[in-house]
């Protein structure tokens, strides 16, 4: 990762008929990905989803193995070997570098830009909302400027009088406790607006509104006091992310960076509302809010999808379908009190915990080390090519492909690897479906 490799661009011939050449189901980090990888690969697409995905709740930064403690890429490479049935392994690290690098191109084609530590491939070391210390790889521009690797010290971490979502007292002591010198620091927000109930992404299209933020740096100069760093909490502005931390660190006169908070993530926002865009100046088609029900399938092909409209179900029809819709909390597996597990729109077989009802579906403790059973072993088994398989290992249709959290083989709880699995098996979906057309 340390010399940026260009993205292999694959291109494809127009498909004759009514159909999208490709639809994409699911709107997460894979969802959007694999929109974005098909349409500079000259595919018209569809994307269709209940809802945005994953990255509107997470905290926006991309974790690929945050255990890692050197080069990144180097240990993905020796896990997937000694695993492999794990996503990375059948995905392959050469998709996993491409993602990586699409994924930066298009954060930075959309003004959302997305940054890793500028010498080495080795993993960030980010402050989070509690002062504890996470790892990810890559990280939206704001939030990666408060990467902790090299300690500028003191940090000045500020928060708002009045609101529930940020402490900043709490920050910077659990920072000082690990060594890393900070001092807090609470301004208030203008009075006549907004409340200590507000939503971080309600907070951050306030802080677009010139005059609101001129009120709150003027609270902050004072108090800066030689701070190598000042923090705020994720909600530096929506539509004008970049320009509000640009005023501010002109106006404080250092660097500023942003914390996480709890969700919704103004970050992850930012990046799904400007891919979104995107696709639409591209001439894809967005579907935000509609349900597939089901896929229609004929002589061991989807023929195409039916959504959900007002009292009637729509059909789409494509050559290729993408299917990005999360695992057990995203609703791309479904299950019961009597502890079956399905995948509701083509009925693919779900692996899961060995066992009757859900008895050894958990373990004891919340935070069990290793995470539950339920979380680890649960998903669609696929091939190399991204093809969910039936019991006898075999391609059960050969026009659609899997990625993402739907997928078996890792934990995205607790193995530190979630977005990379999202962006690696995204790009290699796509990849073997554009192959699988040529």
């Amino acid at each position: 990762m340390a010399e940026k490799r260009k993205v292999n661009r694959c291109t494809i011939a127009a498909t004759q008929g009514r159909g999208s050449d490709v639809i994409v189901i699911g709107a997460g980090l894979s969802g959007l990905l694999a929109a974005v990888y098909a349409v500079k690969a000259g595919a018209r697409v569809r994307l269709i989803a209940t809802g945005w995905g994953q990255q509107i709740v997470s905290p926006g930064w991309i974790s690929v193995c945050d255990r890692a403690d050197d080069d990144v890429i180097a240990e993905v490479r020796g896990y997937a070997a000694l695993h492999p049935e794990h996503p990375y392994a059948l995905a392959g690290l050469d998709a996993l570098v491409c993602a990586l690098d699409l994924l930066q191109d298009i954060a930075e084609e959309i003004g959302e830009p997305v940054a890793m530590r500028p010498r080495d491939g080795h993993n960030l070391r980010l402050p989070t909302m509690l002062g504890a210390l996470q790892t990810p790889l890559l990280a939206p521009a704001g939030i990666a400027a408060g990467d902790l690797t090299e300690v500028e010290e003191p940090l000045l971490i500020v928060g708002f009088a009045g609101w529930r979502d940020f402490y900043p007292a709490l920050v910077a002591g659990n920072l000082s406790a690990q060594g890393i010198a900070a001092r807090p620091l609470t301004v208030s927000l203008p009075a006549e607006r907004g409340s200590w109930d507000d939503w971080p992404a309600d907070l951050a299209r306030r802080f677009d509104d010139s005059a609101f933020r001129s009120a709150v740096l003027r609270q902050v100069q004072p108090q800066v006091k030689g701070a190598a760093r000042v923090g705020f909490p994720a909600v530096l502005g929506m539509a004008r992310h970049a320009e509000v931390r640009r005023e501010f660190e002109a106006g404080l006169g250092c660097p500023v960076f942003e914390i996480p908070t709890l969700p919704p993530s103004p970050a992850g926002a930012r990046l799904s509302n400007g891919i979104r865009r995107w696709l639409l100046r591209q001439r894809a088609r967005v579907q935000i809010g509609h349900a597939v029900l089901r896929g229609n399938v004929e002589n061991g092909r989807c023929t195409g999808v039916e959504v959900g409209a007002l009292g009637h179900a729509n059909p789409f029809y494509a050559d290729t379908f993408i299917l990005a819709t999360g695992g057990l909390y995203n609703g791309g597996i479904q299950s019961d009190e009597a502890g079956r597990l399905w995948e509701p729109i083509f009925g693919f077989p779900v692996s899961g915990p060995p066992s009757e009802g859900r008895a050894d579906w958990y373990q004891g403790r919340l935070l069990a080390e290793g995470g539950h059973a339920i979380h680890g072993q649960t998903g669609l088994r696929v091939n190399a090519q991204m093809q969910p398989l039936d019991g006898d290992g075999a391609p059960v249709l050969e026009n659609v492909f899997a990625a993402g959290h739907l997928l078996a083989g890792f934990n995205p709880l607790t193995d530190g690897c979630a977005e990379g699995v999202a962006l690696a098996t995204a790009y290699k979906a796509v990849s073997a479906a554009l192959a699988a057309r040529a």
